[in-house]
């Protein structure tokens, strides 16, 4: 059943990088990763839709939209933080006017065609983003590849630090961190400077409020 969207949808289209290198175990670690953030995902707006496809591909219809930049930071971090061998390639799109329906690789819209094309575009970077809002778009141009350098040298001890700090509606302390990791609060502290979560964390506001006020 194909339902029409007036409201601005985000679509995140992601793909796992050198998949065919995997062994079966590193596999379902990462297929449970993905499973798990898109529940997660779904657990913020029950209405956004997910699809895995091909084992090595996934995709993303975000309702709300001013999240979607959250939502794919949430998704590249938890894949690394699974180790050395992994990582995906991201690309995320904002637009209006979609047809969406119960299966989202059935689903089209601007969004779609703008994430799709822009994940088989990619060459060197891992994430893209694109919007029908060209203004937002080149806003944001610089300071996604600013995002994208960062966590590309995101080490996977960094990232497992940052996926919490990403998962949790309220603030969480760096004391409480520590504690549940089973680390010393200075290690905490030094990881998540080196990652340059502090900027990281500031970027996924200073989105969340342009496309607040624009989309």
């Amino acid at each position: 059943m194909a339902t029409e969207s007036e409201a601005p949808i985000a679509v995140i289209s992601g793909d796992l990088v050198d998949s065919t290198a995997l062994n079966r175990d590193e596999y379902e670690r990462v297929l449970a990763q993905i499973k798990t953030i898109q529940a997660h995902i779904s657990q913020a707006h029950s209405a956004n839709q997910h699809s895995i496809i091909r084992g090595d591909e996934f995709q993303s219809v975000i309702h709300d939209v001013a999240n979607a930049l959250h939502y794919v930071v949430m998704y590249r971090v938890a894949i690394k933080a699974l180790g050395k061998p992994f990582d995906c390639r991201i690309s995320f799109a904002i637009a209006e006017q979609a047809d969406l329906r119960e299966a989202v690789a059935e689903s089209m819209g601007q969004a779609f065609v703008l994430s799709g094309r822009g994940l088989k575009a990619m060459k060197n970077q891992r994430l893209a983003f694109f919007c029908a809002n060209t203004d937002l778009e080149d806003r944001f141009a610089l300071l996604i590849r600013y995002l994208d350098r960062q966590l590309s040298d995101a080490t996977s001890r960094q990232c497992e630090m940052m996926l919490p700090l990403l998962q949790r509606d309220q603030p969480l302390a760096y004391g409480e961190l520590a504690a549940a990791l089973g680390v010393a609060n200075a290690t905490v502290s030094k990881s998540l400077k080196a990652a340059g979560w502090g900027l990281i964390e500031a970027l996924l506001a200073e989105f969340q409020q342009a496309v607040e006020a624009h989309v």
